[in-house]
């Protein structure tokens, strides 16, 4: 008696499993679920920019979704992109534009062109994105659900990288290698408060969420600073001159110098440690996209332009997970 019942009852179970799995819709269009997107820049007034999406396990790689996903060119000059839980935010620095995407599909969902004046760089924080622009000492805030214009934030110099951390927006004046202030503002009230003066000219940024990591350097020797509120803790003077990247992922802060890529604890009370060397070439170009995500270093050569970049994943001891050949320019990978 007990044998039917658990048979009957199993058969009832299955059923319900088969049932409900059958019943799930599918949408057909959500093509990028779990990866890595990556902007290609694009050469100057071709209007050749595109985006690509590396799937989850690394294993390929889909160029030009923009263009899949909503039958039109992205534009001229893709510079950045941040990535939320619906949108993707693609900075358009000569299109003047920012093209709002479906995440998981990659269709367009809106234009932002109000008020936008060559952007560069962008993020987000308390549901608004702030951008940073080439030719102006502003940054310009949008709603990032209804994607309204709602302040310029006036700066004391253009400004290049921007991020957020808990309490503050942080500008980094670092136009080509020639500014050497980071501007800080107060997302409550959406006004620039203390400027942070760095002893060398600023090349990149990069936070925890807490701090912001300030790499600095000129044609002798490189700096990792980390500045905390309005202020810098501390200062770490590296052995390799004109260090170009900096990624903050764990407890640790990844650069590149030369053709090497290094590693140091976030806290700078370590030396850095060199991971590996990537091919020879010009160093601008070997490393013109970088990031490390989900323990992955991926890297781009932008080939000096002339052709499609050749992309290199690495794990930390140099092995070579995978490599693909991506769009014009690659110069930016982003978690899904």
């Amino acid at each position: 008696m007990k044998k039917i019942l658990f048979s009957v009852l199993a058969g009832a179970f299955f059923f319900s499993c088969s049932n409900t799995n059958d019943d799930l819709p599918v949408n057909t269009d959500e093509k990028y679920l779990d990866g890595i997107f990556v902007s290609n820049e694009g050469n100057f007034t071709k209007g050749n920019a595109t985006s690509s999406f590396i799937n989850g396990n690394l294993s390929t790689i889909t160029n030009d979704i923009f263009k899949l996903s909503n039958g039109r060119s992205l534009g001229d000059v893709s510079q950045h992109m941040v990535v939320t839980d619906k949108y993707v935010f693609i900075i358009m620095n000569n299109s003047n534009t920012i093209e709002v995407v479906n995440k998981k599909t990659f269709k367009l969902v809106y234009t932002i062109t109000q008020n936008v004046s060559s952007p560069r760089f962008a993020t987000v924080k308390n549901n608004k994105l702030y951008v940073t622009s080439l030719f102006n000492a502003e940054v310009n805030v949008y709603n990032t659900d209804t994607f309204a214009f709602i302040k310029t934030i006036n700066l004391n110099h253009t400004a290049e990288q921007i991020v957020a951390t808990d309490n503050y927006i942080y500008a980094a004046n670092g136009f080509y290698s020639g500014g050497t202030t980071l501007e800080v503002i107060n997302p409550e009230t959406d006004t620039n408060t203390t400027d942070v003066n760095i002893n060398q000219a600023i090349n990149n940024i990069a936070t925890n969420g807490q701090n912001v990591f300030v790499l600095s350097a000129n044609d002798t020797t490189s700096s990792i600073s980390i500045v905390s509120n309005n202020s810098v803790l501390t200062t770490k003077v590296l052995n390799q001159p004109i260090a170009r990247n900096l990624v903050s992922y764990t407890n640790y802060l990844y650069y590149t110098a030369g053709t090497g890529v290094y590693k140091i604890n976030n806290d700078l009370t370590t030396e850095s440690s060199k991971l590996f060397n990537v091919a020879d070439g010009d160093e601008y170009s070997i490393f013109y996209g970088f990031n490390v995500i989900n323990g992955s270093i991926f890297t781009a050569d932008a080939k000096g332009f002339a052709d499609n970049s050749k992309i290199v994943i690495y794990k930390e001891n140099g092995t070579i997970i995978n490599e693909f050949n991506a769009g014009i320019g690659t110069n930016g990978f982003y978690k899904f």
